[in-house]
């Protein structure tokens, strides 16, 4: 009796845990279990997907990194060859007049406070010309190039005062002084770009002697530049020229977020992973080089915003 009363209260016992789980499997999860569970999962394989990417990182060797300096990163370890143009950055710096005048008109300034600062900053830039032309020809430039930059910040400097003694500053006098020191401004910029290019090719001259033909074939070269010139900068212009394989290969890449060497080398493993990505999920290595909802998005966009008809001169 007592043992057929346990087996009854066993088998009870097991019928309510079988309910209570098959209970709790059919429940509906609680929102923030889901939310948790996804987040935790895109966490997962993402961490797979980067351990992957560290890895094509790694193996990126050798890679060109072209930073402040040329540095060739190999199995062997790392080879500086540096790109020192004094004169670069000496002409582009006093070009940057151009920008202060620009910046103390931007935007427009309107009313008091307005032209509380325009006089505020056109004080200060004169303050500043006044400090570098004292200073000037200890950079060591020829005469010409003196004769230049003295034309150029002595027109910026009487432009300054004859608007702070005046007390008015209009859209018309900005825009003739700028075209009074184009020429100046453009030939700094012409001689900024040849030293900066000097610089440069001797320094990419000297990592290509010391390496063989084989690593020459397989090196990637990162560059870096600011996002809104990405197209046309000394650098790319540069590389197009000296290697154009390497160009059409895909081994010359842009990294305008990243910053310093470690980082720019880094961006060759990302770009290398995004084409593996591109290869295996649309046969297509250059796919991710679009957003992966571009072409979604611009259907979608066409069934939410119907278009207009054309306007008469479209036709």
């Amino acid at each position: 009796m007592q043992n057929s009363l346990t087996r009854r209260s066993v088998k009870a016992a097991a019928a309510f845990g079988i309910a209570m789980l098959l209970s709790s499997t059919d429940a509906p999860a609680d929102q923030s279990d889901a939310e948790n569970a996804v987040d935790t999962f895109d966490k997962a394989m993402l961490s797979i997907f980067r351990r992957s990417q560290d890895q094509l990182t790694a193996e990126t060797r050798p890679i060109m990194v072209i930073a402040r300096d040329v540095t060739v990163i190999s199995d062997e370890g790392e080879a500086t060859y540096p790109r020192n143009a004094p004169r670069y950055q000496q002409l582009k710096s006093t070009s940057h007049v151009l920008l202060g005048i620009i910046g103390a008109v931007t935007p427009w300034p309107e009313g008091e406070a307005g032209k509380q600062r325009w006089r505020r900053d056109f004080s200060s830039i004169a303050t500043e010309i006044d400090a570098l032309l004292a200073a000037i020809d200890g950079l060591g430039l020829s005469e010409e190039a003196l004769a230049s930059q003295r034309k150029m910040l002595g027109t910026a400097r009487s432009f300054t005062e004859n608007a702070l003694n005046q007390d008015e500053l209009t859209r018309e006098a900005v825009s003739k002084v700028i075209n009074d020191m184009r020429p100046a401004w453009v030939e700094n910029m012409r001689e900024a770009a040849r030293a900066e290019l000097t610089a440069l090719h001797a320094a990419v001259s000297q990592a290509r002697a010391a390496m063989d033909e084989a690593d020459w074939a397989r090196m990637y070269v990162v560059h870096h530049g600011g996002s809104s010139v990405k197209n046309v900068n000394v650098v790319l212009l540069y590389l197009q020229r000296v290697m154009p394989e390497k160009v059409a290969a895909g081994q010359v890449l842009f990294a305008e977020n990243a910053h310093g060497k470690d980082a720019l080398a880094r961006h060759a493993g990302y770009v290398r992973m995004q084409r593996h990505v591109g290869a295996w999920a649309f046969g297509d290595p250059g796919r991710m080089e679009v957003d992966l909802l571009g072409y979604e998005a611009g259907a979608i966009l066409d069934e939410m915003i119907p278009a207009t008809p054309p306007v008469a001169a479209a036709e």
